[in-house]
């Protein structure tokens, strides 16, 4: 029997602006911060618009951080892998180590395996925009500095980033979710059996409340 299909909203508008805003926000950071360092061209100028730029994205940070404690899957728990989870951090793991040839299982908001990679961004997030006011460099503990604080809380969040748009391609490619156009248009597609119909193996067929669990 085929699975029933849904689409259902699952990223709220605020959530899909502050996500687009920040990952613009920083591309512009790190491409201003590498022109200060490796062109010809005045670095004032650049080192001007690097700072602005971070000044707009500690209030973008911070609206998203305010986000965490509303109703919606931008909330904390969202981050949070829960035993419901288990299934699907388990066949996330699988298709990773067969190199995408085991299906690509179904989740609701975040990816168990990214939940608590997601989180670790967004502190370096708040770190980045944080310490760039410091940009002087006072010093913290023994040698490191602000300014060494930022540039490694940026690199670590850069790294991060890239890998997080080459998976979020690659699940997209593999996957049956519409993991990009929901952050865009903030709706999902789910694969839905009825347990009396599941058939045995099947991971990707699965019910929408293990899905969420107790979030």
């Amino acid at each position: 029997m085929n699975p029933e299909i849904r689409y259902l909203p699952v990223y709220s508008l605020q959530q899909r602006i502050t996500h687009w805003l920040i990952a613009v926000g920083f591309g512009f950071e790190w491409l201003s911060a590498w022109l200060v360092d490796h062109s010809d061209v005045d670095p004032l100028v650049w080192s001007d618009w690097h700072l602005m730029v971070g000044q707009a994205l500690l209030l973008v940070v911070a609206w998203r951080l305010l986000l965490f404690f509303f109703a919606g899957s931008g909330h904390w728990r969202f981050f949070i892998p829960t035993r419901e989870q288990r299934h699907i951090l388990r066949d996330t793991l699988r298709f990773y180590a067969s190199l995408g040839k085991t299906p690509l299982p179904d989740w609701y908001a975040f990816n168990p395996v990214w939940q608590p990679i997601y989180l670790l961004m967004i502190a370096l997030a708040t770190i980045s925009v944080v310490s760039g006011f410091f940009h002087s460099g006072l010093p913290l503990v023994g040698d490191l500095s602000t300014a060494a604080l930022h540039s490694s809380a940026s690199k670590l969040l850069l790294w991060l980033a890239i890998a997080h748009v080459l998976f979020a391609v690659w699940h997209d490619a593999k996957g049956r979710g519409a993991q990009i156009s929901g952050m865009l248009n903030g709706h999902k597609y789910f694969h839905i059996d009825a347990p009396q119909n599941a058939a045995p193996g099947n991971e990707n067929s699965v019910s929408l409340d293990s899905l969420i669990g107790k979030q």
